[in-house]
C-alpha cells in the first residue's frame, strides 16, 4: 500500500519516511496495521494528510522534484583560494597553510581572471564566490581584482552575485573593512568561544580572540550605521578543549548579538590529522557536548539558532531541501560546489582539495567548464555520494541525509565507505533522533 517506506523507533514512537520526504509518526499498533496491509479508515485519512499515501501519483513526483531541486540548479558556489599562506597555526587547521613567507603560494592575476571566467560558465541563474586560503587578506590586491571583475562580467550576464569572504580578521584594518562593505562582500570569520578556548585553538602570535571580537563589533556598528541589513557571521569548531564550554559558546555568540551558532564536529583534514589525537573525540562525547548545547538555548529561552538542529529540521519539515551541500544525496561535490587552488587547479568540493589527492582533482581553469564537470573522476565522485547505493537506502533519515566521499576516504581511505562506522553516520543519526523526537514526538504527545 506505502511505497518503499522506512522506519525508525525512538522512544515507544515510529518514524515513517517515504522516498519524496514525506513522513509520519506512529504507534506500535498503527505500525503493524500498515505491515499487515489492513489500514482503518482513520488511519488511512492520517497517512493521505501526512501525503505517506497519495490518490494522486503526480503529487508524489512533485515532491520528490522539490526535495531534488538542487540536481537541476548547476554549480553555484565556488570557493577560491587565494593563497595558501596563512598568519596563523591553528590546531585542527583542514587547509594545511603554509608559511607566510612563501609568497609564491599566492594565486596571480592571470590565474584569478581565468577562474572568474571559468566560473561564469556555470549554467547556475546563481553564482557564489567564497574566498578561502591559507588567510585571503595575505593576497588582497587579487582580492580586490576578482571582486571588481566579476562584478564588470556580471554586469552584461546578470547572474545573482554573491562575493564572500572567511577571514580570521589578523589582517584587517579600516580601509579593508570599507572596501568590502562598500562592494557588499560578505564577512565570517571564527570565534570558537571564551578567549581561554578560542586562543588555545586558534595560535596566533598575539591573542586572535580580541582581534576577532573586536571586528565583529566593528563591522555590525558600521551595517547599523549605513543602514545595510547584513551582520558578520561566525564560525565554530570543536575541539576537544570545546567539551567543557557548551554554556560559554553560546553566552559569547548571544553576548555579541550573533543569533546563530553551528556546533561543527571536527573533519580530519589537513593539519588536523597531525594533532588527531590530541584534539578529537568520540562520536558520542560530541553529541553529548551538543545536546548539552541545545538543552542550555531552550531551557534558558536564549534568542539563539543552532544551525546544525535548524537544517535537520528545516529537512524533515519542509518539501523543498534547504540545500545545504554537506546534507545532501549527492553531496555538493562539482554540482553544487567547486574549489579552485591558488595556481588554478580545480577540485570538487572545498574539503577535497584539502587533502590534495589526486583522485578530487578534476581540471584546471584553462579548460573548459563543461569539461571539467563531466570528466570521469567528477562523475565518480558525485557517484559515490549518492545514498541510495550504501546501506544508507535501509535508513529512515535516508531521504534527508547524505555522505561524503571526502571525509569516506580520509576515515577509511576508501570513497565508497562502510557508512554506519563512520563519526560522521553516528553524529547525524543523534542529531536526527533528537529533532523529530521535538518536532513532532513531543509536538503530537
Amino acid at each position: 500500500m506505502i511505497d518503499n517506506y522506512r522506519i525508525r523507533k525512538i522512544g515507544d514512537k515510529y518514524f515513517l519516511s517515504t522516498d519524496d520526504g514525506s513522513s509520519i509518526i506512529l504507534n506500535i499498533s498503527e505500525l503493524k496495521q500498515i505491515k499487515k496491509e489492513t489500514v482503518p479508515d482513520n488511519l488511512k485519512k492520517k497517512l493521505l494528510d501526512k501525503e505517506i499515501i497519495t490518490k494522486n501519483i503526480s503529487k508524489k513526483i512533485d515532491n520528490l522534484r522539490k526535495r531534488n531541486d538542487f540536481l537541476f540548479q548547476g554549480t553555484s558556489l565556488h570557493v577560491i583560494v587565494l593563497t595558501k599562506r596563512c598568519n596563523m597555526s591553528c590546531v585542527y587547521c583542514h587547509a594545511g597553510r603554509e608559511n607566510e613567507s612563501k609568497k609564491e603560494l599566492d594565486m596571480d592575476l592571470n590565474t584569478a581572471k581565468k577562474t572568474v571566467d571559468f566560473i561564469f560558465q556555470s549554467p547556475s541563474n546563481k553564482i557564489t564566490i567564497e574566498f578561502q586560503g591559507g588567510e585571503p587578506l595575505l593576497n588582497w590586491s587579487v582580492l580586490k581584482f576578482i571582486v571588481e571583475y566579476a562584478h564588470e562580467l556580471n554586469d552584461t550576464i546578470g547572474k545573482d552575485l554573491q562575493i564572500d569572504l572567511v577571514t580570521n580578521m589578523g589582517l584587517m584594518d579600516e580601509e579593508k573593512m570599507d572596501y568590502l562593505i562598500e562592494k557588499n562582500v560578505g564577512v565570517c570569520t571564527s570565534l570558537d568561544g571564551p578567549k581561554e578556548l578560542h586562543d588555545k585553538n586558534r595560535v596566533h602570535n598575539k591573542s586572535n580572540y580580541e582581534e576577532v571580537i573586536y571586528w565583529i563589533k566593528k563591522f555590525n556598528d558600521e551595517y547599523i550605521k549605513r543602514d545595510i541589513d547584513s551582520q558578520i557571521n561566525a564560525l565554530v569548531t570543536i575541539t576537544k578543549n570545546s567539551l567543557k564550554y557548551s554554556k560559554e559558546i553560546i553566552d559569547e555568540y548571544a553576548k555579541l548579538g550573533l543569533n546563530m551558532v553551528h556546533l561543527r564536529f571536527l573533519n580530519n583534514l589537513g593539519f588536523a590529522k597531525s594533532a588527531w589525537e590530541k584534539i578529537s573525540y568520540t562520536p558520542e562525547e560530541f553529541i553529548g557536548f551538543w545536546n548539552k548545547s541545545i538543552d542550555y538555548i531552550q531551557i534558558n529561552k536564549i534568542n539563539m539558532i543552532e544551525r546544525g538542529y535548524n537544517i535537520i529540521q528545516a529537512k524533515l519539515k519542509n518539501k523543498k531541501d534547504p540545500n545545504y551541500l554537506e546534507m545532501r544525496s549527492p553531496c555538493g561535490a562539482v554540482i553544487g560546489q567547486l574549489a579552485y587552488d591558488y595556481n588554478g587547479l580545480i577540485y570538487t568540493c572545498d574539503e577535497a582539495r584539502m587533502l590534495n589527492e589526486d583522485l578530487f582533482h578534476i581540471g584546471n581553469v584553462n579548460q573548459e567548464f563543461a569539461q571539467v564537470v563531466t570528466c570521469d573522476k567528477a562523475c565518480s565522485i558525485v557517484n559515490s555520494s549518492i545514498n541510495d547505493q550504501f546501506i544508507c537506502d535501509t535508513c529512515a533519515y535516508k531521504p534527508y541525509c547524505g555522505v561524503c566521499p571526502v571525509c569516506n576516504y580520509s576515515e577509511q581511505g576508501n570513497i565508497i565507505g562502510k557508512i554506519t562506522q563512520t563519526s560522521r553516520c553516528k553524529i547525524y543519526m543523534s542529531q536526527f533522533d533528537r529533532v523529530v523526537k521535538e518536532t513532532f514526538i513531543k509536538h503530537n504527545s
